[in-house]
């Protein structure tokens, strides 16, 4: 499916507006905030964005909705607000999840899905059930966010991890979480809907992090190595990764093991960053848990949950920092922090059909509509 299927998803949600504030379509205005976070506006220059390109957005709409825009001046900073403040939250999210379906396209090695929870950056909440802290379910390899849950604050971020668990289509993808999300409900909740976990470890599991560390002794007999070195920034960084698997009459004797539904491998991964300037050589440890036998794809797993970090997480910082704004209340932090997630998801899709890897993006619309967006 082409990928200007978003704006098509977009375009079906429900107008909730009173009458007397419908002077521009829905549509319209969806695709203003649209091309402008393409073009890195923030929340308060959409309106000069709009300015800028009346023209084409007037062809471009025709184009893409087959009807004639009436003559009036754009959409003002307010009314773009107000306007996607009051979209149903759950109907945006019906209408992205929709869109990033349809292009899934992954194999047994590239299907995973990294979730991982991040607050917002400039929003002022009116009050402390505002939800701006959101938690995005990311699959790595297409650099595409499937869906997103919001929450208060980070302490109920695991109520959202379930949701989302429930809502996602995760048959044999594996769920890689942090240790936030080490949780036994949420190993069960993936084995029950279908998928696989890797969960990984620390101390707010003392009694499994104290098993994994007396399991993985010192002494290499009986287990599988996975080995990786890469250069860069400065720095080599060696990975080494011991696994175990774990058979039933280990089980049986485990004391913390055991309590973990569909279980079935347990591994060490060590880093060693050796700074070529300073000479100093840093080693750190962690543990990780996981459903799956297969040693090298959770060796995989791991280096790919960064991916949520380093490529989704640094791009709403730093790319789109400013488009949830100040004014943001009520609703419009969960609605706004689809933006840079939607625009950022549409060009990988672009990309991964082949367009141009130029600073050009088609993004939204047909293959017969030839306007572009430069950023």
């Amino acid at each position: 499916m082409e990928s200007s299927s978003l704006i098509s998803s977009l375009s079906l949600i429900d107008d909730h507006r009173s009458d007397k504030n419908k002077r521009y379509p829905l549509p319209l205005l969806l695709l203003i905030a649209f091309c402008a976070s393409i073009s890195k506006h923030d929340s308060y220059t959409k309106h000069d964005y709009a300015q800028a390109h009346e023209a084409s957005l007037r062809e471009l709409y025709k184009q893409l909705f087959g009807e004639e825009l009436e003559s009036m001046s754009p959409p003002t900073h307010d009314t773009l607000n107000r306007a996607l403040q009051v979209i149903p939250h759950q109907g945006f999210k019906r209408a992205y999840q929709d869109w990033s379906a349809a292009l899934l396209r992954w194999n047994e090695e590239t299907r995973q899905i990294c979730i991982d929870g991040k607050t917002m950056r400039g929003v002022k909440k009116p009050s402390p059930d505002t939800e701006s802290h959101i938690v995005s379910a990311y699959a790595p390899h297409l650099q595409l966010d499937l869906s997103v849950g919001t929450v208060p604050v980070k302490r109920n971020e695991l109520d959202s991890i379930r949701q989302l668990l429930d809502e996602l289509y995760v048959a044999d993808a594996l769920i890689s979480i942090d240790p936030l999300g080490c949780q036994r409900q949420v190993a069960e909740q993936g084995l029950e809907v279908g998928s696989h976990y890797q969960l990984q470890v620390n101390s707010n599991q003392p009694t499994l992090l104290q098993e994994l560390e007396d399991s993985l002794p010192r002494t290499n007999k009986g287990f599988t190595f996975n080995k990786k070195e890469d250069l860069g920034h400065g720095r080599i960084e060696t990975r080494q990764m011991k696994s175990l698997l774990l058979n039933p009459e280990m089980l049986e004797d485990s004391y913390a093991f055991k309590d973990w539904a569909g279980i079935k491998s347990i591994h060490q991964l060590s880093r060693k960053h050796y700074d070529k300037r300073s000479g100093k050589e840093t080693i750190k440890i962690s543990y990780c848990i996981s459903s799956v036998e297969d040693s090298k794809r959770v060796f995989r797993a791991i280096r790919d949950h960064w991916k949520i970090e380093n490529l989704l997480h640094y791009m709403l910082d730093v790319t789109s920092a400013r488009t949830v704004g100040a004014g943001l209340q009520a609703k419009g932090p969960r609605i706004w922090s689809y933006w840079p997630r939607s625009t950022s998801s549409s060009c990988s899709a672009s990309r991964r059909s082949s367009v141009s890897p130029s600073r050009t993006y088609r993004c939204c619309w047909p293959s017969s509509t030839r306007y572009s967006y430069s950023t």
